[in-house]
């Protein structure tokens, strides 16, 4: 029986092998038609995503815009009186190192809050450089003309006509350079 049994295997084996190698191959081919079906359905699905994200994205300044704008820190506030002060006193102190004695003296004097507000205030009123310029003037030519009149004529000066001369000649440069400064504003408007 042993040998009987060994020819019959081989064959059953072919038959079983063929009706299964059949049974796979219809496998394998329904597998083919699924896939082809879900490449199809999938790149008619990729088609569409690309389509969507092509119309909803944003260009690339829009992006950069929106991102600048997520990211922009407040403006930075000007410093408080306080640390203005700090700041000044700090600075103060290195440079006063480095001077003299009576300057760091003077230096103490002249940068007093009072003292250095009632010189800004001078400053950009009073003591213009217009107004002082035009004072020198008038006491130049005003002087040597009233002097060279009062040796002719023979009479003396009081000696209130210096102050009265500065006071004119600083009071016309001032008008001076308010009509300059008018007449150019209005100039270079147009």
């Amino acid at each position: 029986m042993n040998h009987e049994s060994t020819p019959n295997q081989p064959e059953q084996k072919n038959s079983l092998s063929s009706a299964e190698a059949k049974r796979h191959h219809e496998r394998l081919n329904e597998n083919l038609e699924r896939n082809a079906e879900y490449s199809r359905d999938e790149k008619s699905a990729e088609r569409e995503a690309r389509h969507e994200v092509h119309e909803k994205a944003l260009s690339a300044s829009e992006v950069a815009s929106t991102a600048s704008e997520k990211h922009q820190q407040p403006a930075p506030q000007g410093k408080t009186k306080q640390e203005k002060k700090r700041s000044f006193e700090t600075t103060m102190h290195h440079v006063r190192k480095e001077m003299s004695l009576p300057e760091r003296q003077l230096s103490k004097i002249i940068h007093q809050p009072i003292i250095e507000k009632s010189s800004e205030v001078i400053g950009a009123t009073v003591a213009r450089p217009s107004g002082i310029i035009g004072a020198t003037i008038a006491v130049s030519i005003g002087l040597l003309f009233l002097f060279g009149v009062a040796k002719y004529a023979g009479f003396e000066l009081s000696g209130s006509e210096m102050p009265l001369l500065l006071v004119l000649g600083m009071i016309s440069g001032l008008l001076i350079e308010w009509v300059y400064k008018s007449i150019r504003s209005i100039f270079a408007s147009k």
